[in-house]
């Protein structure tokens, strides 16, 4: 009994130590054989799902720097040669905002730990236009740009998150600010924010307004964060938002929601409309989401007179 015991804790210690130990890929090569490119990237074990992501650089851009990419596994087609051991990624480029500027699709053959570049495109979200990868080579070591494990390979799911908010007052009473801490199983996350409040608001306001809301932003079914921070000069409402990417884990602040007073949500047309009143005219503008950023699709002026 001891000894199936100790081989049990054994076992367990190892199991701990390979999630540490992430497995990782780095190609080398060019894109329609012009432009440089590196991709490197990680694998590990994160709440019981096999998560890929690491970066793509281009070392021959004006400041080039590290953009996070995430992958995930594709079905190899079995008439291809040697598909038993070619191993198929899917991945999209993100910018800091969220936004989608790259999609790329890489396929390598893999045996006992070594592997070998097959052929990959790199695809413009916004034209479509594709490009191959080409002259594609492995490397054994990590590059020297490569920033280290990104954090969607130990970030938690949405469900690990909650918000918390107060305020600070003047002398009088009034709130002044709102603070709201965003956290991720009880630890604060650097998004955690402090913003003015724009309006006269007392006690009463402050139990009775819904100031920090789940709302569903991007239509994609999965609660984001909305934030009541007051009114503009005609009475109108205005949030600060954050959306959830599950592919990254990670919230992102919608810039664009800043412009947004008294926010429509069409979840059948995907649309958000922002109506502004200003001297007897009104201004409506229509935002959709676009390769993961809020983009104005449309505006119209209506006279109120």
């Amino acid at each position: 009994m001891r000894k199936v015991l100790t081989i049990l804790l054994m076992l367990c210690a190892l199991n701990v130590m390979a999630q540490d130990v992430y497995e990782h890929h780095v190609f080398k090569g060019k894109l329609n054989g012009r432009t440089a490119v590196e991709i490197a990237f990680q694998t590990a074990w994160n709440d019981g799902e096999r998560v890929t992501a690491g970066y793509i650089y281009y070392p021959n851009a004006k400041s080039p720097a590290p953009i996070l990419v995430v992958g995930k596994e594709v079905k190899v087609n079995a008439k291809l040669p040697n598909s038993k051991n070619l191993c198929q990624l899917r991945f999209e480029e993100y910018q800091p905002d969220g936004s989608i500027s790259g999609r790329f699709n890489v396929m390598y053959y893999e045996v006992e730990g070594d592997y070998t570049f097959y052929k990959g495109t790199w695809t413009n979200p916004t034209t479509g236009k594709s490009l191959p990868m080409t002259n594609m080579l492995a490397a054994s070591e990590l590059p020297a740009w490569y920033p280290g494990a990104p954090a969607t390979l130990t970030a938690p799911k949405r469900e690990a998150y909650s918000f918390k908010h107060s305020f600070e007052k003047d002398k009088d009473g009034w709130l002044q600010t709102i603070s709201v801490d965003i956290m991720a199983n009880g630890k604060k996350s650097p998004l955690s924010f402090t913003e003015d409040l724009v309006g006269a608001f007392d006690d009463y306001q402050e139990k009775t307004l819904s100031w920090v809301t789940e709302e569903d932003i991007n239509f994609d079914g999965i609660p984001d964060l909305m934030v009541y921070v007051g009114l503009s000069i005609h009475a109108q409402s205005m949030y600060k938002a954050f959306v959830w990417n599950p592919a990254t884990r990670r919230f992102y602040p919608v810039e664009t929601f800043d412009e947004i007073q008294e926010p429509d949500f069409d979840e059948k047309a995907k649309t958000i409309t922002s109506c502004v009143r200003d001297v007897g005219n009104l201004y409506i503008d229509t935002y959709k989401w676009k390769n993961g950023k809020l983009t104005r699709v449309s505006s119209k002026k209506l006279s109120q007179h």
